[in-house]
């Protein structure tokens, strides 16, 4: 569920254009799954009157807020999502091999053959830093594990996993994850094997 914070970037974010707004914004009408939600994405930056409260418009304080897509109220001060495949269009569940970080709030899947994203490092005002992190950004992939129970070990460092399970990956890129700071999402329907890769050495 959103905080009270969040809301408020919401709010904040709803008067910026799409550049202004980054991860903020909201992605293309076709990557989601339902028609109702494609109709808010089209009227995303369509600003609200006083007579769209209540019709795809609430109020919070002194501003108007256009609902977003794949939210609903579960109170007057409380949003919250509907879950990733139920928002977003996803690709036919297949057969995934990788390297699964198990990391507090930064989790990610590196599938065989590829490599984890390389983050920028220094001075974020520098030239071309902000295309470095939106390139690894992108190609970081959220796994979601929770339909399979399976349980996070958190330690220090985080720990590297060798998993193999069947799942479905969203069709489009976006902003998926904790604070949308991954570039796609998995969600794993069934495992088929989860080992525990050495803390020194390749996972094999």
């Amino acid at each position: 569920m959103l905080s009270r914070l969040r809301v408020m970037l919401v709010c904040t974010a709803a008067g910026l254009g799409t550049a202004a707004a980054g991860q903020f914004t909201f992605p293309e009408p076709e990557v989601y799954a339902r028609p109702e939600d494609q109709a808010r994405a089209r009227l995303r930056l369509e600003p609200c009157a006083e007579t769209d409260v209540g019709r795809g418009c609430y109020r919070w304080d002194s501003c108007l807020i256009r609902e977003a897509p794949c939210t609903y109220h579960v109170d007057a001060n409380t949003i919250a999502s509907v879950p990733t495949d139920q928002c977003y269009k996803m690709e036919a569940s297949r057969r995934y091999r990788g390297v699964w970080l198990d990391e507090f709030e930064g989790q990610a899947f590196i599938p065989e053959g590829t490599t984890a994203p390389e983050w920028p490092r220094g001075d974020a005002t520098r030239s071309g830093w902000r295309e470095r992190f939106e390139s690894a950004r992108a190609s970081r992939i959220w796994l979601d594990v929770s339909r399979v129970g399976l349980e996070h070990h958190f330690r220090e460092g985080g720990r590297k996993v060798l998993i193999e399970f069947d799942g479905r990956k969203t069709m489009y890129p976006g902003s998926y994850g904790h604070l949308g700071m991954s570039g796609h999402e998995i969600i794993v329907d069934h495992m088929i094997s989860l080992k525990e890769c050495p803390e020194t050495g390749d996972c094999r």
